[in-house]
């Protein structure tokens, strides 16, 4: 089932399109869009429709940047309600927290994680969009309004310590270094920003627990009635956990802040199970890894939960009806 995202994550691309000469309603309706689409920022259109419209932008303009291009001309946090408890909360480390456990209300498309090690932490996302949509323009949008809502707090000259991206890397990467003021890397293993951790202490003088209550207020409501939160959750966990090796049932209820039994009883009241949201998940992450050469067919195995290249591969052919080999081969000879 396509993921819905609201159309604030279009918020940039009327400007970027008029740099570049673009007519945008026509691109719009060139993916079953109209202009209305941008009218109403709390409207819901498919998240894999959005990534196409980007990567048709950025082919119709000529720019490898344009997702990039976008996060620079939008505002800081400009989420709305969310927008504003994210702004006022303490630190930068309470910010992104925040932004974590309302992350269904923020983007339900994508799931965030912070992962510290030592003086530095790992800002990690995954989109949840089917892995055979071009979504290039959207994950480096992604990271570019990371970077924004991190200037919010830190102030409009910071640069994160770098930049990981899972896809090749553009032929041209001006635009991208200028933005993101840091070592950028490509073919990664994971989407993210690598942070100083000691950035993510730092108080933020804009801070306002008055503003954070009445956000808060506001937005807890709409958290607790979101559509399939549970489920929502869950497959954003599991994105987050498998290619670290703990995607169990055990370590996403543990994330979730419930125990093992009543997670899955709340999957049963919604009609599905821990396992049949752990293998559509694997189907999409497994092809996203193979369509990436520098990965092995063993290291795809293991990144998305098996010990042994063999069992892999079996369940690659039932899912796929072919080996992962062949499929990698038939998608290079298209």
């Amino acid at each position: 089932m396509d993921t819905l995202v609201r159309t604030v994550t279009l918020n940039g691309f009327l400007k970027v399109c008029g740099m570049h000469g673009l007519g945008a309603h026509e691109l719009l309706r060139e993916v079953g869009l109209n202009a209305g689409s941008l009218v109403d920022a709390e409207r819901h259109i498919s998240a894999e429709t959005l990534c196409r419209l980007l990567e048709l932008a950025a082919q119709m303009s000529g720019c490898s940047a344009f997702g990039v291009q976008m996060a620079e001309a939008r505002q800081s946090l400009d989420f709305g309600i969310m927008g504003s408890l994210m702004r006022h909360k303490q630190s930068l480390r309470d910010m992104w927290q925040a932004a974590i456990h309302y992350r269904q209300l923020l983007n339900a498309a994508l799931a965030i994680s912070l992962e510290p090690d030592g003086d530095l932490t790992l800002l990690r996302f995954e989109m949840l969009v089917n892995s055979q949509v071009p979504q290039k323009q959207a994950t480096e949008l992604v990271a570019g309004v990371l970077v924004r809502a991190c200037q919010a707090v830190l102030g409009p000259n910071w640069n994160p310590h770098g930049v990981s991206f899972m896809h090749a890397p553009p032929q041209e990467q001006y635009l991208h270094k200028k933005f993101f003021g840091c070592p950028l890397s490509f073919n990664s293993e994971l989407n993210g920003l690598l942070l100083r951790t000691s950035d993510l202490c730092a108080p933020n003088s804009a801070a306002d627990p008055e503003l954070v209550r009445y956000a808060e207020s506001v937005v807890t409501p709409m958290h607790a009635s979101g559509e399939n939160p549970v489920l929502q959750e869950v497959r954003k966990n599991i994105y987050l956990l498998m290619p670290l090796e703990q995607a169990k049932i055990e370590r996403v209820a543990e994330q979730m802040h419930l125990s093992t039994r009543t997670l899955q009883r709340q999957l049963d009241q919604s009609g599905t199970s821990f396992s049949e949201l752990l293998d559509d998940v694997r189907r999409n992450l497994v092809l996203r890894y193979l369509l990436n050469q520098r990965y092995s067919i063993g290291q795809v195995a293991s990144l998305t939960g098996y010990s042994r290249q063999a069992s892999f591969t079996r369940w690659f052919q039932l899912s796929f009806g072919m080996s992962p080999r062949q499929w990698r081969q038939q998608q290079q000879a298209g």
